[in-house]
């Protein structure tokens, strides 16, 4: 009888966890993240919250690969949990902001519309040509980013399990030390 409760209590622990949100970054990542900040405010003035450490959600619009650094230029999205944890589109322009990557990205994770979460620190406004007119836009310096390789479909529309659904690539990338 203690066999069988014990394995009931393991697959229902089990259960509930491939139900639960997945956390993307390493605990030691997310240590120091501002919880409360204000992308509005960043985004009116970039240049006043420089240093700080964040988490941010958003979709590509474009990226800019260098031989040391891809810079990606990403419309803000809210991080969800439900009905698939990541960026969701929810409809409201809320801004664009860069982030730059010290390293190299594969190139079908730099895809428009794929879906990012990075964790980086706020510097100083960038210069950056969007739809060939220079743009200032805030800022991150990233130390680690999550990619969805959806081309600009919700995370939610790709089931992750069964015969005939289409996988949804993803990986993570951070920045040497």
């Amino acid at each position: 009888m203690k066999r069988v409760s014990a394995a009931a209590l393991l697959l229902a622990s089990l259960a509930c966890g491939a139900c639960s949100p997945s956390q993307v970054f390493a605990p030691e990542v997310m240590e120091g993240v501002d919880e409360e900040f204000d992308f509005s405010r960043w985004r009116a003035l970039p240049n006043q919250d420089e240093g700080k450490k964040v988490e941010l959600g958003g979709a590509i619009l474009q990226s800019d690969v260098k031989s040391d650094a891809v810079t990606i230029v990403l419309r803000q999205l809210p991080i969800v949990k439900h009905p698939a944890y990541g960026p969701k589109d929810t409809g409201k322009r809320s801004g664009e902001f860069a982030a730059t990557f010290p390293g190299t990205l594969e190139p079908k994770f730099l895809q428009r519309g794929n879906r990012v979460i990075v964790v980086g620190t706020t510097k100083l406004a960038k210069v950056v040509v969007v739809d060939d007119i220079p743009r200032s836009l805030p800022n991150l310096e990233v130390r680690c980013l999550h990619i969805w390789n959806t081309g600009g479909r919700e995370i939610a529309d790709f089931p992750s399990f069964g015969a005939g659904y289409e996988t949804l690539e993803n990986q993570t990338w951070c920045a040497s030390k």
